[in-house]
């Protein structure tokens, strides 16, 4: 056990390095991007380490959240991620890092379904009944509610909003929202 939190440390901390620096190239010099802004949320409060090391794992969704044009970023929590373990005995995985290395394109899925084109600030997000997702697929909302509905029915509560970056705008979620359930994991 004790050899595995510090691999998943280690790997945390590559990965938080490779999303702080990948696609600078690519980007304006002095643009702060949402993924700069994440980073350094995450530098200051811990609270995005896997969601960074999720991402960290997908260079062409962070050189889309790093590049030009708008965006919005539904950023889970730390807290998120580990809530998302609570559900994942449902289909037979022990938990996120199972599913990651058992299901990479579903993750890949349930990254993009956090990212909206545009920048939506809380004024545009909160009385909209539904918000299209960069998957295709979309989250509804309640308007006038702090809170998105993912695909399964789940609840996420917005937690902070307005976190701007020159690219877009990130809103703090306290659950990883899912566009479909993960493929089952159990032997029948």
């Amino acid at each position: 056990m004790k050899f595995y939190k510090s691999s998943l440390i280690s790997l945390v901390a590559v990965a938080t390095l490779v999303v702080s620096t990948a696609g600078f190239a690519k980007k304006p010099e002095d643009q702060t991007t949402i993924v700069d802004v994440a980073a350094a949320v995450n530098a200051e409060t811990g609270e995005f380490s896997t969601l960074l090391f999720a991402a960290g794992l997908y260079p062409d969704i962070v050189a889309y959240l790093d590049g030009r044009g708008q965006r919005t970023l539904f950023a889970p929590t730390d807290q998120a991620f580990a809530n998302l373990n609570g559900i994942l005995p449902l289909f037979c995985y022990a938990d996120v890092v199972e599913l990651a290395t058992m299901q990479p394109d579903y993750i890949a899925d349930v990254l993009t379904y956090h990212v909206a084109k545009g920048r939506k600030d809380a004024a545009e997000v909160l009385p909209k009944e539904q918000i299209r997702m960069l998957s295709g697929d979309f989250v509804t909302r309640t308007p006038g509610s702090l809170v998105i509905t993912d695909a399964l029915g789940r609840d996420a509560n917005l937690e902070a909003v307005n976190i701007f970056g020159d690219n877009g705008v990130i809103h703090v979620i306290s659950e990883v929202i899912l566009p479909y359930p993960p493929q089952t994991n159990c032997i029948l």
